[in-house]
């Protein structure tokens, strides 16, 4: 009796509701139109791997040693000191016909501040992100390329470490200036 009922129960979840109404349409439904994917999407410049920064580059301007390239893929990079997850974060993206606004939102949600910034002739935003013990830890700064953008972040976790904001700065212009 038991399975009876569990069954009944089941096929009365599953079985639809139907409601009726006098506004609803007597002919074939026909969808709405929906706008086409844009065919006018105009592609930035070409960033070779890692943003054409080298593991070495990126020691040099972090000041971490022991940095490991931990995830290397055709539109970004990352090092960890010591290829550890505590520690010191660094990373390139690059975004290919992805919206820097959308980006920018969640910086301003999750950041101290963000603000405008230019480089190499190339525009977008900095945030920069505060932590009560070290002071200015973090730093990411997004650049756009027409319907593209690329994106460096620089996390320090203990002291002491140079300006994360100039680090981020070099690193981006360096960037800019591999691009093809």
């Amino acid at each position: 009796m038991r399975a009876i009922r569990c069954l009944a129960l089941a096929a009365a979840a599953v079985i639809p509701l139907a409601a009726c109404s006098e506004s609803a349409p007597s002919g074939p439904q026909v969808p709405e139109d929906t706008p086409a994917p844009s065919e006018n999407i105009a592609h930035g410049p070409f960033f070779p791997e890692c943003g054409g920064i080298s593991d070495q580059e990126v020691i040099k301007q972090t000041e971490v040693p022991g940095l490991v390239n931990t995830a290397k893929t055709s539109v970004g990079c990352q090092w960890l000191a010591g290829g550890s997850i505590l520690g010191p974060h660094f990373s390139f993206t690059w975004f290919r016909g992805s919206p820097i606004g959308r980006e920018r939102k969640t910086e301003e949600l999750s950041r101290t501040s963000v603000e405008d910034i230019t480089i190499e002739g190339h525009s977008g935003f900095i945030a920069v992100g505060d932590d009560p013990t070290l002071g200015t830890n973090l730093c990411e700064i997004g650049i756009q390329f027409d319907d593209d953008f690329i994106e460096w972040s620089v996390s320090y976790a203990q002291k002491p470490f140079p300006d994360a904001c100039e680090v981020a700065k070099e690193l981006t212009r360096q960037s800019i200036v591999n691009s093809e």
